[in-house]
């Protein structure tokens, strides 16, 4: 596989170049500064290595840099794993380049950014997602409810999905109208981190609780009579 992006020119940004990253359909996903992987938003994402491979800000393995502006994970690839970098200073986006699809695809390969930019649409966060402090239970009808662990606290009240961003509107609570930045979403798993008026807060995640599914009406009958 030839490796390639390193030295490119690109868009200038802190005196640094950026390199724009697209997604193989040549959806604009996000640029290399420097060393760094930053989506769209600047938000960092990860970094690359001299050899060509870009580790996740958590310190998995990504994928490597193809054709310069993209990415490319093996499907028969084993997982690796980096020790995570302390994450740089949020980078300022340059302006969003024009879509750039790449005509053949790699073969034995995905692209990696089509899972770590996904985000949830509205009726993928209806339900019950918790950690093992809490929980939180989305309605179809913009209602939600918390709960903590440990049953100490509880409240509600209403919410809205903005684009990549979760807003809360809380019921009798400091600070009502809190907004959480949407960091990863995998269907299961929630990333967030709550933008706070004053600062920000660590990335905390959510599991989603997944029900039992209900028996076949013949089981439950069977199950009744024994």
């Amino acid at each position: 596989m030839t490796l390639g992006g390193f030295g490119v020119a690109g868009d200038e940004q802190n005196g640094s170049a950026c390199i724009p990253v697209f997604k193989w359909t040549g959806a604009y996903a996000g640029f290399f500064q420097s060393d760094s992987l930053y989506d769209r938003f600047g938000r960092y994402l990860g970094w690359r290595e001299a050899d060509g491979r870009v580790w996740k800000h958590d310190g998995s393995l990504l994928g490597r840099v193809m054709a310069e502006h993209y990415l490319a994970r093996d499907q028969r690839a084993l997982p690796e794993r980096r020790t995570p970098q302390v994450p740089p200073v949020p980078a300022s986006p340059p302006l969003p380049s024009p879509p750039r699809p790449h005509p053949i695809p790699w073969m034995g390969c995905r692209d990696p950014l089509e899972d770590l930019l996904r985000m949830p649409a509205l009726g993928e966060l209806i339900g019950r997602w918790h950690s093992p402090s809490e929980s939180l239970t989305f309605s179809e009808a913009g209602d939600f409810q918390w709960a903590a662990a440990d049953a100490t606290g509880m409240a509600s009240g209403r919410w809205e999905l903005r684009g990549q961003e979760l807003w809360l509107h809380w019921e009798g609570v400091e600070e009502p109208e809190r907004r959480y930045w949407i960091i990863e979403f995998t269907g299961d798993s929630l990333l967030l981190r709550w933008l706070r008026e004053a600062g920000r807060s660590l990335p905390f995640r959510l599991q989603r609780e997944h029900l039992p599914s209900p028996l076949p009406p013949d089981v439950a009958d069977e199950s009744q009579t024994a």
